[in-house]
Protein backbone atom coordinates (compact mmCIF):
# COMPACT_ATOMS: atom_id res chain seq x y z
CA UNK A 1 0.00 0.00 0.00
CA UNK A 2 1.56 3.69 -0.82
CA UNK A 3 1.09 5.21 2.38
CA UNK A 4 1.72 8.62 0.88
CA UNK A 5 -1.23 8.42 -1.39
CA UNK A 6 -5.26 8.56 0.56
CA UNK A 7 -6.15 5.07 1.57
CA UNK A 8 -8.83 3.69 -0.35
CA UNK A 9 -11.18 1.67 1.76
CA UNK A 10 -13.49 -0.55 0.20
CA UNK A 11 -16.35 -2.23 3.46
CA UNK A 12 -17.32 -5.55 2.20
CA UNK A 13 -20.75 -6.18 3.66
CA UNK A 14 -23.22 -3.58 4.61
CA UNK A 15 -25.61 -5.18 6.77
CA UNK A 16 -25.82 -4.49 11.07
CA UNK A 17 -22.12 -4.08 11.49
CA UNK A 18 -20.67 -3.29 8.20
CA UNK A 19 -23.03 -0.08 7.75
CA UNK A 20 -21.86 1.25 11.00
CA UNK A 21 -17.95 0.51 10.49
CA UNK A 22 -18.21 2.12 6.89
CA UNK A 23 -20.06 5.61 9.23
CA UNK A 24 -16.66 5.01 11.34
CA UNK A 25 -14.38 5.27 8.56
CA UNK A 26 -16.14 8.14 6.71
CA UNK A 27 -15.96 9.93 10.09
CA UNK A 28 -12.30 9.28 10.15
CA UNK A 29 -11.59 10.58 6.71
CA UNK A 30 -11.46 7.95 4.47
CA UNK A 31 -12.76 7.41 1.20
CA UNK A 32 -15.04 4.25 1.41
CA UNK A 33 -16.44 2.32 -1.51
CA UNK A 34 -19.23 -0.40 -1.32
CA UNK A 35 -20.59 -3.19 -3.84
CA UNK A 36 -23.51 -2.06 -5.65
CA UNK A 37 -26.44 -4.35 -3.61
CA UNK A 38 -30.11 -3.39 -3.14
CA UNK A 39 -29.33 -2.40 0.60
CA UNK A 40 -26.24 -0.33 -0.87
CA UNK A 41 -28.54 1.93 -3.15
CA UNK A 42 -28.71 4.61 -0.39
CA UNK A 43 -24.60 4.57 0.34
CA UNK A 44 -23.71 7.21 -2.48
CA UNK A 45 -25.94 9.89 -0.22
CA UNK A 46 -23.76 9.45 2.58
CA UNK A 47 -20.57 10.05 0.84
CA UNK A 48 -19.84 6.46 -0.40
CA UNK A 49 -19.36 5.16 -3.47
CA UNK A 50 -20.62 2.08 -5.11
CA UNK A 51 -18.05 -0.75 -7.58
CA UNK A 52 -20.06 -3.23 -9.64
CA UNK A 53 -18.88 -6.14 -7.63
CA UNK A 54 -16.30 -7.83 -4.77
CA UNK A 55 -13.62 -8.43 -7.72
CA UNK A 56 -14.07 -4.21 -8.75
CA UNK A 57 -14.10 -3.14 -5.12
CA UNK A 58 -10.87 -5.25 -3.97
CA UNK A 59 -9.12 -3.90 -7.93
CA UNK A 60 -10.39 -0.26 -6.38
CA UNK A 61 -9.06 -0.39 -2.90
CA UNK A 62 -6.09 -0.03 -0.49
CA UNK A 63 -7.67 -1.99 2.00
CA UNK A 64 -10.65 -3.73 2.08
CA UNK A 65 -13.24 -4.45 5.22
CA UNK A 66 -14.93 -7.53 5.17
CA UNK A 67 -18.29 -7.73 7.43
CA UNK A 68 -20.18 -10.19 5.57
CA UNK A 69 -22.88 -12.79 7.78
CA UNK A 70 -22.74 -15.96 6.49
CA UNK A 71 -19.88 -18.76 5.72
CA UNK A 72 -22.25 -18.79 1.74
CA UNK A 73 -21.88 -15.18 1.35
CA UNK A 74 -17.83 -15.23 1.88
CA UNK A 75 -17.30 -18.17 -0.13
CA UNK A 76 -19.30 -16.21 -3.21
CA UNK A 77 -17.80 -12.48 -1.89
CA UNK A 78 -14.03 -13.99 -2.00
CA UNK A 79 -13.83 -16.94 -4.31
CA UNK A 80 -16.73 -16.23 -7.00
CA UNK A 81 -15.58 -15.28 -10.33
CA UNK A 82 -16.45 -12.30 -9.40
CA UNK A 83 -14.86 -12.19 -6.21
CA UNK A 84 -12.25 -10.50 -4.33
CA UNK A 85 -9.93 -12.54 -5.16
CA UNK A 86 -10.20 -11.96 -8.56
CA UNK A 87 -9.85 -8.16 -8.04
CA UNK A 88 -6.73 -8.60 -5.57
CA UNK A 89 -3.72 -6.98 -6.02
CA UNK A 90 -0.51 -7.03 -4.24
CA UNK A 91 -0.98 -3.78 -2.56
CA UNK A 92 -4.44 -5.07 -1.17
CA UNK A 93 -5.03 -5.67 2.99
CA UNK A 94 -8.38 -7.45 3.48
CA UNK A 95 -9.52 -6.70 7.35
CA UNK A 96 -11.66 -9.81 8.17
CA UNK A 97 -14.22 -9.05 10.88
CA UNK A 98 -16.80 -11.55 10.94
CA UNK A 99 -17.13 -14.55 13.21
CA UNK A 100 -16.66 -17.70 10.89
CA UNK A 101 -14.22 -20.91 11.79
CA UNK A 102 -10.68 -20.27 11.62
CA UNK A 103 -10.42 -22.96 8.73
CA UNK A 104 -12.36 -21.01 6.54
CA UNK A 105 -10.61 -17.68 6.86
CA UNK A 106 -7.19 -19.33 6.23
CA UNK A 107 -7.96 -20.51 3.16
CA UNK A 108 -9.37 -17.35 1.81
CA UNK A 109 -6.00 -15.85 3.38
CA UNK A 110 -4.10 -18.28 1.49
CA UNK A 111 -6.31 -17.15 -1.94
CA UNK A 112 -5.73 -13.84 -1.65
CA UNK A 113 -1.71 -14.66 -0.84
CA UNK A 114 -1.17 -16.21 -4.29
CA UNK A 115 -2.19 -12.54 -5.69
CA UNK A 116 -0.30 -11.21 -3.27
CA UNK A 117 -2.72 -9.68 -0.82
CA UNK A 118 -2.31 -9.80 2.52
CA UNK A 119 -5.34 -10.82 5.39
CA UNK A 120 -5.87 -9.89 9.08
CA UNK A 121 -8.23 -11.52 11.33
CA UNK A 122 -9.76 -8.91 13.19
CA UNK A 123 -13.34 -10.22 14.32
CA UNK A 124 -14.97 -7.29 16.36
CA UNK A 125 -16.97 -7.58 19.36
CA UNK A 126 -20.03 -5.56 20.10
CA UNK A 127 -23.58 -4.61 18.96
CA UNK A 128 -24.22 -1.73 16.40
CA UNK A 129 -24.85 0.82 18.99
CA UNK A 130 -21.30 -0.15 20.68
CA UNK A 131 -20.06 -0.46 17.24
CA UNK A 132 -21.20 3.00 16.54
CA UNK A 133 -19.75 4.48 19.28
CA UNK A 134 -16.04 3.07 18.71
CA UNK A 135 -16.28 1.17 21.96
CA UNK A 136 -16.54 -2.03 20.40
CA UNK A 137 -13.87 -4.17 20.68
CA UNK A 138 -11.04 -5.95 17.82
CA UNK A 139 -9.32 -8.39 18.12
CA UNK A 140 -6.88 -8.08 16.07
CA UNK A 141 -4.43 -10.89 14.47
CA UNK A 142 -1.75 -11.38 11.35
CA UNK A 143 1.48 -10.36 10.53
CA UNK A 144 2.61 -7.66 12.70
CA UNK A 145 3.91 -5.42 10.25
CA UNK A 146 0.60 -5.46 8.41
CA UNK A 147 -1.24 -4.46 11.51
CA UNK A 148 1.21 -1.74 11.80
CA UNK A 149 0.03 -0.23 8.59
CA UNK A 150 -3.65 -0.88 9.77
CA UNK A 151 -3.62 1.10 12.83
CA UNK A 152 -4.92 4.18 11.77
CA UNK A 153 -8.23 1.97 9.53
CA UNK A 154 -8.08 0.33 12.87
CA UNK A 155 -8.01 3.39 15.04
CA UNK A 156 -10.74 4.98 12.73
CA UNK A 157 -13.52 1.76 13.00
CA UNK A 158 -12.54 1.61 17.31
CA UNK A 159 -10.88 3.31 19.59
CA UNK A 160 -10.29 -0.37 21.70
CA UNK A 161 -8.41 -3.08 19.93
CA UNK A 162 -5.81 -5.34 20.88
CA UNK A 163 -3.30 -7.24 19.41
CA UNK A 164 -3.63 -10.78 20.07
CA UNK A 165 -0.95 -13.15 17.71
CA UNK A 166 -0.66 -14.89 14.62
CA UNK A 167 -3.78 -15.16 12.00
CA UNK A 168 -6.10 -17.02 13.30
CA UNK A 169 -5.43 -15.95 16.89
CA UNK A 170 -7.83 -12.95 16.80
CA UNK A 171 -11.13 -15.58 15.96
CA UNK A 172 -9.69 -17.96 18.62
CA UNK A 173 -9.87 -14.96 21.01
CA UNK A 174 -13.05 -14.14 19.95
CA UNK A 175 -15.05 -17.34 20.10
CA UNK A 176 -13.88 -17.55 23.67
CA UNK A 177 -15.29 -13.73 24.27
CA UNK A 178 -18.82 -14.67 22.91
CA UNK A 179 -18.90 -17.98 24.89
CA UNK A 180 -18.44 -16.24 28.33
CA UNK A 181 -21.14 -13.29 27.03
CA UNK A 182 -23.53 -16.39 25.90
CA UNK A 183 -23.09 -18.44 29.30
CA UNK A 184 -23.12 -15.03 31.30
CA UNK A 185 -26.71 -14.23 29.33
CA UNK A 186 -28.27 -17.66 29.78
CA UNK A 187 -26.66 -17.69 33.54
CA UNK A 188 -28.86 -13.63 34.17
CA UNK A 189 -32.12 -15.37 32.44
CA UNK A 190 -31.84 -18.39 34.71
CA UNK A 191 -31.35 -16.32 38.15
CA UNK A 192 -34.28 -13.84 36.74
CA UNK A 193 -36.84 -16.67 36.79
CA UNK A 194 -35.73 -18.72 40.23
CA UNK A 195 -35.99 -14.41 41.42
CA UNK A 196 -39.15 -13.76 40.15
CA UNK A 197 -41.01 -17.15 40.86
CA UNK A 198 -40.05 -16.41 44.60
CA UNK A 199 -42.13 -13.08 44.36
CA UNK A 200 -39.12 -10.55 44.19
CA UNK A 201 -39.47 -7.66 41.71
CA UNK A 202 -37.58 -7.30 38.59
CA UNK A 203 -36.75 -3.57 39.24
CA UNK A 204 -35.64 -4.39 43.13
CA UNK A 205 -33.44 -7.17 41.57
CA UNK A 206 -31.53 -5.11 39.47
CA UNK A 207 -31.09 -2.60 41.82
CA UNK A 208 -29.78 -4.98 44.12
CA UNK A 209 -27.72 -7.14 42.34
CA UNK A 210 -26.08 -4.62 39.93
CA UNK A 211 -23.88 -3.32 42.17
CA UNK A 212 -22.95 -6.74 43.98
CA UNK A 213 -20.63 -8.99 43.38
CA UNK A 214 -22.67 -11.00 41.20
CA UNK A 215 -23.16 -8.14 38.25
CA UNK A 216 -21.51 -7.68 35.50
CA UNK A 217 -21.36 -5.83 31.93
CA UNK A 218 -23.80 -8.20 30.61
CA UNK A 219 -26.12 -8.56 33.72
CA UNK A 220 -26.26 -5.00 33.25
CA UNK A 221 -27.03 -4.85 29.76
CA UNK A 222 -29.38 -7.70 29.66
CA UNK A 223 -31.25 -7.88 33.04
CA UNK A 224 -33.31 -4.63 31.65
CA UNK A 225 -34.66 -6.53 28.83
CA UNK A 226 -35.66 -9.37 30.94
CA UNK A 227 -37.68 -6.89 33.41
CA UNK A 228 -39.30 -5.41 31.15
CA UNK A 229 -39.99 -8.77 28.54
CA UNK A 230 -39.10 -6.64 25.76
CA UNK A 231 -36.45 -8.18 23.29
CA UNK A 232 -36.93 -5.93 20.33
CA UNK A 233 -35.01 -4.33 18.63
CA UNK A 234 -32.64 -7.38 19.07
CA UNK A 235 -28.72 -5.79 19.17
CA UNK A 236 -27.65 -9.60 20.15
CA UNK A 237 -30.15 -11.58 18.27
CA UNK A 238 -30.92 -15.13 19.06
CA UNK A 239 -30.00 -16.38 15.40
CA UNK A 240 -26.81 -14.95 15.71
CA UNK A 241 -25.82 -16.30 18.93
CA UNK A 242 -26.69 -19.94 17.82
CA UNK A 243 -24.62 -19.33 14.62
CA UNK A 244 -21.59 -18.36 16.93
CA UNK A 245 -22.20 -21.09 19.12
CA UNK A 246 -22.09 -24.04 16.61
CA UNK A 247 -18.75 -22.44 16.27
CA UNK A 248 -17.51 -22.40 19.44
CA UNK A 249 -18.95 -26.13 19.85
CA UNK A 250 -16.89 -27.64 16.79
CA UNK A 251 -13.51 -25.53 17.89
CA UNK A 252 -14.21 -27.49 21.71
CA UNK A 253 -14.73 -30.74 19.87
CA UNK A 254 -11.92 -30.82 17.76
CA UNK A 255 -9.75 -30.09 20.87
CA UNK A 256 -11.71 -33.00 22.70
CA UNK A 257 -12.79 -30.78 25.45
CA UNK A 258 -15.49 -30.97 28.22
CA UNK A 259 -17.85 -28.44 27.90
CA UNK A 260 -20.67 -28.78 30.17
CA UNK A 261 -21.79 -24.79 30.16
CA UNK A 262 -21.78 -25.45 26.45
CA UNK A 263 -23.33 -28.12 26.08
CA UNK A 264 -26.22 -26.38 28.28
CA UNK A 265 -25.93 -23.37 26.29
CA UNK A 266 -26.71 -25.05 22.93
CA UNK A 267 -29.55 -26.45 24.61
CA UNK A 268 -31.58 -23.76 25.47
CA UNK A 269 -30.69 -21.56 22.44
CA UNK A 270 -31.68 -24.08 20.39
CA UNK A 271 -35.22 -24.30 22.13
CA UNK A 272 -35.18 -20.58 21.51
CA UNK A 273 -34.83 -21.01 17.97
CA UNK A 274 -37.12 -23.91 17.82
CA UNK A 275 -39.64 -21.46 19.17
CA UNK A 276 -39.69 -19.25 16.19
CA UNK A 277 -37.87 -16.25 18.27
CA UNK A 278 -34.40 -16.21 16.04
CA UNK A 279 -34.91 -12.77 15.56
CA UNK A 280 -35.21 -11.47 19.22
CA UNK A 281 -32.83 -10.26 21.56
CA UNK A 282 -31.04 -13.39 22.88
CA UNK A 283 -31.88 -11.87 26.72
CA UNK A 284 -35.39 -13.46 25.58
CA UNK A 285 -33.64 -17.34 26.67
CA UNK A 286 -35.39 -16.24 30.00
CA UNK A 287 -39.03 -16.79 28.04
CA UNK A 288 -37.67 -20.13 27.33
CA UNK A 289 -36.75 -21.29 30.79
CA UNK A 290 -39.51 -19.69 32.51
CA UNK A 291 -42.23 -21.70 30.27
CA UNK A 292 -39.99 -24.42 30.24
CA UNK A 293 -40.49 -24.19 34.62
CA UNK A 294 -43.92 -24.23 34.53
CA UNK A 295 -44.87 -27.17 32.18
CA UNK A 296 -42.57 -29.43 34.67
Amino acid sequence: MNTEAPVRVGILGLGRIGRVVAANLQAGGFSVAAVERPNARDFPATGGRLEADAAHLAAASDVVVSCLASEAQMEQAFLGPDGMVAGAHADLVVIEMGTFPIALKRRLAGALATRGAAMLDCPISGTPPVVARREAMLFVSGDEAVVQRMSPVLAAISQKQTFVGAFGAGMATKLVTNFLVIANTLAVAEAFVLGTESGLDPRQMIAAIGDSFAGSRVFDFRAPMMASRTYQPAPGPARIVWKDLQYIHAQSAALGLAGPLLETAMEWYRRMIEAGRGEDECAGVFEILAAAGKRN
